[in-house]
């Protein structure tokens, strides 16, 4: 017969947590699994008979409890309590006459990838693996920005939480509207997925996405995701996982005010409908008003979100929803920089574009799932999603020519745009596990379609003089007539499997692979670079594989190596009219990884190389056509560590390493960087300290760190660079009681000056942000 047991603190110090009432926030779930995790939450152990609860669910629990007080809340009702067996254990017992049998106990831990509520910086498992694995079950880099450091760190556009992740560098395409790239181990990471579902990122159409308040993580996996995300990139995939509804009633709310007019409010709710909590809902609503360190640079960005999950049975969950956000935006597009390779020494205030420069834009996400378990213990879940975002007004100026040294005159160019991206996806997956020659293993199969309608229209192209040292705003908007654009059609189809095969104790086998086909219709109306092609364009059947083995090296230590591959479609077109082959993106990474102190803390260590080859070059006896000839290299090491090395103190640290090199490439390219906004060397710390010394009862402290070895940009023979640069933030907190807690936060504490990004001669330089400092106020039912 099985039991659970809740986790079991070392010696004397379970006594003084047990009379203790200590903050705990353990989400919905079997009632079994919900006490195990208080049990482990408290640092008291339990030992329980599992039959016993079978098919009674929890709603979970929120707040600061005693240790048999949170016992007693989680068991109203239930028919059974939880005694002290007076040495510091505890047993469950009927409330009635009924004899029990003698309890068996057996030390287990019930996963869960759920970060919310947990106040830990790292999780014992993701889903961005098309379902619930275990870090330690994956051989490749994963890293995860939790909630709890969402919240800490003041995180609340994918921009700012990307800043933090291991290995990626965020790439700036605006001052005001939130627009970036993300780049992993050299690449742009050109796909989303939202709760493991694919869309194109935002970098494709310049979105800046939706506001973090609605979702629970983010898991970042870095290299190849050809098997889970289909075609892209070979740098890796982000996976944004979705806050669901709680079984039990819970509000909160925060306010935020910080430099330059920055204002935000969050209000987050989440209420059962009836009274067993089969039927539930959770709605958010965000608002955030900021302005900018640049001049005239503010955005405005409403965001709501609303989900309804219901239990049709015991063992089948269905969920719909709909987020709607609005963003209206006066931004900024950096500043140009002296021909010879100089960049400007102005204020970081100095913003050259016309006053009249808009984006106006509108998102709109439904979905909904269906997750059914088996009594096998397998799992069937369907998603569907359909997103429809549209940028009714884009006009902008930007700087696009080279200061003049002695007068500092430059120009602007003029031009406006319009983006509309509907993106329908759809996945279907079943995760299976099975007993094979005395041995658990599990299978996955699976597959996911995804649709997308790309329409963009422009016009333009007026010259503005102006001056960095006196800029003109006020010049008329020019009539911006959108006679050019294309509109194309991609679609993707995919077949995978993946299999976790246990060899021996300690040696398991991960194979798997992705079978797809993809089609682009793309059609063009650019009169301004005559261009009126139109273009169907399809790949079928195409293999991407994907191979691991990790070896337990101890409980708590185990290796790998892993092999992983992706393929990009490539549009250029060979002398003979054929569409080149596609790119391909092929790595091999090996790691350690360690789960420490039962979980409460990972390590993660990797070395790995990219190659990317067939990448699309001028052929050189026909130069108006294309050769797929290219080949690119990535390779580099990257470790971080995340959780709780002690109790109270929160930390995640991670380095990375990276060296991209071009190995075939035309003469003028060969050998040099292709990623040149990457850093050779970066590091990225935050962690929180909270007191528990009675004196200093509810104060927490925090300190972060980013350090940038460097990067640049190089046109022909001329360079500019951004030397090595250091940033610190601080912060101090203080939780009033269970309901309200604030922290006051600097960031760029010593105010460094430095280019966050650099675009070259004519364009697209941006000023890292100077010393900020905000304050946020949060209340917790």
């Amino acid at each position: 017969m099985s039991a659970l047991c809740g986790a079991l603190v070392a010696g004397s110090m379970a006594l003084p947590a047990i009379a203790q009432a200590r903050p705990v926030a353990i989400a919905a779930g079997p009632l079994s699994s919900v006490l195990a995790s208080y049990a482990a939450a408290a640092g008291v152990q339990l030992v329980f008979d599992q039959a016993q609860l079978a098919g009674r669910q929890s709603p979970g629990l929120t707040g600061d409890y005693g240790v048999q007080e949170g016992f007693d809340r989680l068991l109203a009702g239930s028919g059974f309590r939880v005694v002290s067996d007076g040495a510091g254990g505890y047993a469950l017992r009927r409330e009635s006459n009924i004899s029990e049998l003698a309890p068996v106990t057996v030390s287990g831990d019930a996963v869960r990838a759920t970060s919310e509520g947990t106040g830990s910086y790292t999780t014992e498992a993701v889903t961005i693996g098309k379902g619930l694995q275990r870090l330690k079950d994956i051989p490749q880099s994963v890293s995860v920005v939790t909630r709890q450091q969402l919240d800490d760190q003041n995180l609340n556009s994918l921009g700012d939480a990307m800043r933090n992740v291991t290995g990626v560098t965020v790439e700036t395409l605006s001052s005001g509207g939130g627009m970036s790239g993300f780049i992993s181990r050299g690449y742009s990471l050109d796909k989303l997925q939202v709760d493991g579902l694919s869309t194109p990122a935002g970098a494709g159409n310049l979105s800046p996405g939706f506001d973090l308040a609605i979702y629970d993580r983010i898991e970042v996996l870095r290299g190849p995701a050809g098997i889970y995300q289909g075609t892209g990139e070979p740098g890796g995939s982000i996976n944004l996982v979705r806050k669901r509804p709680l079984q039990d009633f819970a509000f909160s709310a925060q306010a935020s005010v910080g430099s330059w007019d920055y204002y935000r409010a969050v209000a987050d709710l989440s209420t059962p409908f009836d009274s067993e909590g089969k039927v539930r809902g959770r709605f958010i609503a965000a608002y955030e008003d900021r302005g900018s360190f640049v001049d005239r640079v503010e955005s405005q960005r409403p965001t709501l979100y609303g989900i309804v999950e219901a239990d049709l049975t015991s063992r089948t969950t269905v969920a719909a929803g709909i987020t709607h956000q609005r963003m209206r935006a006066t931004p900024a597009f950096g500043l140009p920089a002296y021909a010879d390779g100089g960049l400007l020494d102005v204020r970081r205030s100095t913003n050259l574009s016309a006053d009249w420069n808009r984006i106006e834009e509108e998102t709109t996400e439904l979905f909904a799932d269906l997750d059914h378990r088996l009594d096998s213990g397998g799992r069937l879940k369907a998603s569907v999603f359909y997103r429809d975002t549209d940028t009714p007004v884009r006009d902008f100026t930007w700087p696009n020519r080279a200061v003049t040294p002695a007068t500092g005159d430059t120009n602007l160019v003029a031009w406006s745009y319009r983006n509309h991206w509907k993106t329908t996806g759809a996945d279907v997956n079943f995760n299976q596990p099975f007993q094979a020659f005395g041995r658990e293993h599990s299978l996955l199969l699976g597959a996911d379609y995804s649709y997308t309608h790309k329409n963009f229209t422009y016009g333009g192209g007026t010259i503005f003089p102006t001056n960095i040292y006196r800029p003109v705003t006020n010049m008329p908007k020019p009539d911006m007539e959108q006679v050019n654009g294309n509109d194309g059609r991609v679609s993707e189809f995919g077949l995978y499997t993946r299999a976790n095969l246990q060899l021996a104790d300690p040696l398991k086998l991960v194979v798997g692979a992705r079978l797809a086909w993809w089609k682009n219709d793309a059609r063009s109306n650019n009169v301004y670079f005559g261009d009126f092609s139109q273009n169907v364009d399809r790949i079928d059947a195409r293999t991407s594989p994907y191979a691991g083995l990790i070896f337990d090296l101890t409980p708590q230590w185990s290796a790998y190596v892993s092999y992983t591959d992706i393929f990009q479609p490539q549009t250029a077109t060979t002398a003979q009219g054929a569409t080149l082959q596609p790119r391909t993106g092929r790595q091999v990474e090996t790691g350690v990884r360690g789960e420490l102190l039962d979980g409460r803390l990972n390590t993660h260590a990797a070395l790995f190389q990219i190659v990317d080859r067939n990448r699309a070059m001028t052929d050189p006896d026909n130069p108006l056509y294309s050769i797929a000839a290219g080949k690119v290299r990535s390779q580099g090491f990257e470790t971080e560590i995340s959780g709780s090395p002690l109790p109270g103190w929160e930390i995640i640290a991670g380095y990375a390493y990276t060296n991209t090199k071009y190995l075939e490439a035309p003469a003028a390219t060969k050998g040099q960087a292709y990623s040149q906004i990457t850093p050779r060397h970066a590091i990225n710390l935050w962690t929180r300290y909270h007191f528990s010394q009675p004196e200093l009862q509810g104060f927490s402290v925090g300190a972060g760190v980013r350090f940038n070895s460097g990067f640049y940009q190089q046109t022909g023979n001329v360079r500019w660079d951004q030397g090595s640069y250091t940033t610190v933030s601080a912060q101090v907190g203080y939780r009033y009681n269970k309901h309200f807690d604030g922290t006051l936060t600097v960031d760029n504490l010593f105010d460094r000056v430095y280019y966050e990004k650099l675009g070259g001669g004519s364009r697209q330089n941006y000023y890292g942000q100077p010393r900020s400092v905000m304050l946020t106020v949060r209340y917790q039912y």
